[in-house]
């Protein structure tokens, strides 16, 4: 994986989480094009200004972008969750298969801050949120960046090694790429995204969503797209209607 998340020090997200404890965060999660879906919808609404929107929906919208990068970076499947309260703005697993009849989760809370001022007062919004309060362990903070410009995310991430938090994993999300990455149609730079790790270490990765809307959409058609977990079962679910029971 590019992205790091400290296995050698036996960090939360490595950590075996058993399901209970994950049926006990939320039931249901959902594949992370469901909520760009949302965000497109809420788009309409607000005649495309994404600063109109309501505030929970701009976390949703990063908490999708989050997952699917993780999906990008580590070829498995990411699920979402946005809990009714927050904090945590959001929730992102994985389950892996480490038996033939045996299933471990794995998960992040999110906490998303967002960049909309100047370029150079990035450093103050994500500093301010780090020393905001005391985080969970598993907290990973994600600044999504709304103001267009050029970035030097280097320079970003060795100024936060300084902040002493509890936050020990911190990432810029935005739309675009790096200045270094040229190979790409004008097309597809519509469609991708960029997430940054600041913080323990220095990484990028780089994502085009579009192939993730045919992921979604053949999950769908299988009545996969969610998957529900209730005490130590994992099921399949989904919003599509001809696979829903008819009421008698």
């Amino acid at each position: 994986m590019t992205f790091y998340f400290g296995e050698k020090e036996g960090d939360e997200l490595m950590r075996k989480i058993n399901l209970r404890d994950i049926n006990g965060r939320a039931k249901q999660w959902d594949h992370p094009v469901k909520g760009l879906f949302k965000y497109a919808e809420s788009m309409k609404r607000c005649g495309g200004d994404i600063f109109k929107l309501p505030k929970n929906d701009r976390e949703r919208y990063c908490v999708s972008l989050v997952a699917l990068a993780m999906m990008n970076d580590s070829k498995m499947d990411w699920w979402t969750n946005i809990p009714k309260q927050d904090p945590p703005d959001g929730l992102v697993m994985t389950l892996m298969q480490e038996k033939p009849d045996a299933l471990k989760g794995y998960m992040r809370e999110i906490e998303v801050v967002e960049h909309r001022d100047k370029p150079e007062q990035i450093f103050d919004v994500i500093r301010n949120k780090m020393i905001e309060k005391s985080y969970e362990n598993n907290t990973i903070l994600v600044c999504l960046a709304l103001t267009p410009a050029v970035y030097d995310f280097n320079t970003l991430a060795n100024k936060l090694t300084e902040i002493t938090s509890s936050l020990k994993h911190v990432f810029v999300m935005f739309a675009g790429i790096a200045l270094n990455q040229s190979n790409i149609t004008t097309d597809q730079l519509k469609t991708t995204f960029t997430m940054v790790q600041l913080l323990p270490v220095f990484q990028m990765g780089t994502f085009d969503y579009s192939p993730h809307l045919d992921d979604f959409k053949d999950r769908y058609n299988k009545g996969q797209e969610s998957r529900l977990i209730e005490r130590a079962e994992v099921y399949f679910g989904t919003a599509n209607p001809k696979f829903q029971k008819s009421s008698s």
